[in-house]
């Protein structure tokens, strides 16, 4: 960690951020990103997510808990707001290094969903027509979109899991035929944790003529992202699971190079080079004009899809977490918590639970169908184990703050079915 960032995190952190913060970021000498061994002297991280104590909490892929840095970062935007200082931080360059992709390639977005329904319309869906292939791993929210889309004319295809619980590359090279013009992914499903072969599936996509998008919820901060080796043309993330961030911010991600197939899916003033000195034609002393505005449109992804200004706030805590996400290392936080991953499969396959999560999955999620799974609540609740229960199924997903004693308190309480 480079003297500036170590600066800006002792004032904005005082005695609690310099003594989890630093010392843990300490561990790998001022280098930057840990090695797995480094990482295991300083995880679970329990010091730096003082809500969870007391608590077993195994259930960040539904929000992850704030960490001390997002919270300090945000006293001190606060302090700055006070005293009519500025204190915002930018967060887009933290996340274009966290996936690989160029710091132009990224903007911000009210939310995941809002990034893949401006792509849909960058690309003229569904108005133009063609196909688009998504699958039943894919966002649920996401489903409601093209269900619409649908009843407008669009031919939506929506592949199914096979019999591992799994999207078969076969079953997709099946349905994206030439004309398809978009596939649309969760890297990792929120529902069961199955993780795509983005490389694979991009290449498949491309060679039929299609483009990708990628929702990146489940992914970005837990799973290793490249954008560029994959291949990803566009994806889109919200920042409150994995990145420890807040509702309402969220980023986006565009290969430049489409720019030109594409168009402006909504305009907003901060689209133009001119909106803080607008040349005018309206108000006294304006030179005479025959239009009352003038603007200057900026060719670049922010320029197509940023309409405003972000959530400033949220984007100052956000950056901070960021950082202590990169001076960890995403490779080094998967392979902490995969011993966990693996035990909780292996203890629910041998309770005899159905469990739908692939067994050699390495995202951060494992899920067992359960019929009416609220009745587990009372069980869990006992042992103060929060997971996530749905309809039919049940969700566990450990994170930086959790340990096998976890794990087997969990395993504990659940019982057997």
């Amino acid at each position: 960690m480079d003297v500036a960032r170590r600066s800006f995190f002792k004032k904005a952190g005082g005695a609690t951020l310099a003594t989890s913060l630093l010392t843990q970021v300490s561990a790998c000498g001022g280098g930057g990103v840990m090695s797995s061994a480094e990482a295991s002297t300083i995880l679970p991280a329990k010091a730096m997510f003082p809500g969870v104590a007391g608590k077993v909490f195994l259930n960040s892929a539904a929000d992850h808990p704030w960490n001390q840095a997002a919270t300090d970062a945000l006293k001190k935007y606060g302090e700055a707001k006070l005293s009519l200082a500025s204190g915002s931080v930018s967060a887009t360059a933290r996340f274009a290094q966290l996936i690989n992709a160029d710091a132009d390639e990224v903007t911000y977005v009210p939310s995941t969903s809002m990034g893949e329904y401006l792509v849909t319309k960058a690309m003229g869906l569904p108005e133009s027509g063609g196909r688009v292939v998504t699958d039943a791993l894919h966002f649920v929210g996401s489903f409601y979109m093209y269900e619409q889309y649908k009843k407008q004319g669009l031919d939506v295809v929506t592949v199914k899991m096979d019999g591992e619980y799994r999207i078969s590359m076969s079953d997709m090279a099946t349905v994206i035929t030439p004309g398809t013009k978009l596939v649309a992914v969760s890297h990792v499903s929120l529902y069961n944790g199955f993780t795509h072969d983005l490389k694979a599936l991009c290449d498949l996509a491309h060679s039929r003529g299609a483009l990708v998008y990628v929702d990146l919820i489940q992914s970005a901060g837990v799973v290793p992202i490249d954008v560029k080796a994959m291949g990803v043309d566009f994806a889109a993330c919200g920042t409150y699971k994995w990145l420890m961030g807040d509702f309402g911010f969220a980023f986006l991600y565009v290969r430049k190079s489409l720019l030109p197939q594409l168009k402006r899916p909504w305009y907003g003033y901060r689209q133009t080079r001119n909106f803080a000195a607008p040349i005018l034609h309206v108000y006294p002393l304006d030179p005479p004009g025959v239009v009352p505005y003038e603007s200057e449109q900026i060719n670049s992804v922010a320029g197509y899809f940023m309409g405003s200004f972000p959530a400033s706030a949220v984007e100052t805590a956000c950056a901070a977490s960021l950082d202590w996400i990169q001076s960890v290392g995403v490779n080094a936080i998967q392979s902490y918590r995969q011993p966990m991953l693996q035990a909780l499969q292996s203890g629910l396959r041998s309770k005899g639970f159905q469990v739908v999560t692939p067994p050699d999955s390495t995202s951060p999620i494992v899920t067992f169908a359960y019929q009416d799974a609220a009745r587990l609540s009372p069980r869990l609740a006992a042992a103060n184990v929060v997971i996530t229960l749905r309809a039919n199924h049940a969700r566990i997903s450990p994170s930086v703050f959790n340990d096998m004693s976890d794990i087997q308190t969990f395993l504990n309480a659940v019982g057997t079915p």
